[in-house]
């Protein structure tokens, strides 16, 4: 690979979101030639906003193309990679902010490792993040609770199987092989990964190839995201079967065991060994994932000297578990 490829930014967008502002003014301070890199917007249709901020982008030096098609994100992507001039593609969305040294620290690792095809990192929340925006960004940044592409502590990249596409620097050539499923939304960037890795390419995660993410700051919000989440990852599962991992399943299966030993109580039924099941057994289990969640609201206070998002974060790992468990089961049940 050339020490300075030509890189393009591919962005799709509704046009609608307010923080493409701040998306462009990140982009405007990359430290990486201007004349080595473009910025590409495939939009639904026009927007003042979307029109407003990639004039700003022109004013300030860089080369823009907008287009519009209103598709799915998957679709979007593949569009702005067959109009990219760059032999490297750098995927993120219209919500984020980009670290000075994104481009050129992705480009770093593709050079140095070059048996690797593409390479991303940690997505952060924005100090100026609402408390309950701030309370997701916290929980989704737990290690003992999801990937540790969300968190600190990795000083060295490694390999990984996945990437999300608000981070994603990859070759171009790799996108226009592969490319992303046309209609399948959200969870088409895990759908990517999965043929990404059956067709023999390898990616990795960096710890300074860094964005930050504005998360939902509602309740309602996140739930919708929590439910499509778990729908796609149901269609993701149906589509590669071998993806299949029971962790997605852990609230589920815990939900079930707990009513089935409700149900036991209360009909008082024996079981062989046990016999009759005390009330007070599925209440006691009950009532410690209840316990389990204002814990973790203690730590998010303890860690962030938040109040707020300690009081937030108990119910961010509810609304994570149930919306994203209810939309496995729709996801699962829905016909094709």
């Amino acid at each position: 690979m050339e020490t300075e490829p030509f890189v393009s930014i591919v962005i799709p967008t509704t046009g609608e979101v307010k923080f493409i502002k701040g998306l462009v003014e990140s982009v405007a301070k990359l430290e990486y030639p201007k004349d080595k890199f473009e910025l590409i917007f495939i939009g639904d249709k026009p927007t003042h906003l979307l029109e407003k901020n990639s004039n700003r982008a022109k004013e300030e030096g860089i080369d823009v193309t907008v287009a519009y098609n209103p598709v799915p994100a998957g679709q979007k992507r593949n569009i702005g990679a067959d109009v990219a001039k760059g032999s490297v593609i750098a995927f993120t969305d219209d919500d984020t902010i980009l670290r000075e040294d994104w481009i050129r620290n992705g480009v770093k690792h593709l050079r140095k490792n070059e048996k690797y095809i593409g390479v991303g990192g940690p997505n952060y929340t924005p100090k100026q993040g609402l408390p309950f925006a701030k309370a997701v960004g916290r929980i989704f940044g737990s290690k003992f609770l999801f990937s540790f592409r969300y968190t600190v502590g990795h000083s060295m990249a490694r390999e990984i199987a996945h990437n999300p596409t608000c981070n994603y620097i990859i070759k171009k050539e790799v996108v226009q092989e592969v490319k992303f499923h046309d209609s399948l939304w959200p969870g088409e960037d895990v759908e990517f990964d999965i043929r990404l890795s059956k067709a023999g390419h390898k990616i990795l995660y960096a710890p300074d190839v860094v964005v930050w993410h504005h998360r939902r700051s509602r309740p309602a919000a996140f739930l919708k995201q929590m439910f499509n989440y778990g729908k796609t990852r149901a269609q993701v599962t149906r589509m590669h079967p071998r993806s299949f991992d029971i962790r997605h399943f852990a609230f589920i299966v815990a939900f079930i065991v707990l009513m089935s030993l409700y149900s036991i109580s209360y009909l008082k039924l024996e079981i062989p060994v046990i016999g009759e099941l005390d009330i007070l057994v599925p209440l006691f289990l009950n009532g410690l994932y209840f316990v389990i969640l204002v814990l973790a609201g203690l730590l998010v206070g303890y860690q962030t000297k938040k109040l707020k998002q300690a009081a937030y974060a108990p119910m961010v790992l509810f609304i994570q578990h149930f919306g994203y468990s209810l939309g496995l089961i729709y996801g699962f049940l829905r016909r094709s």
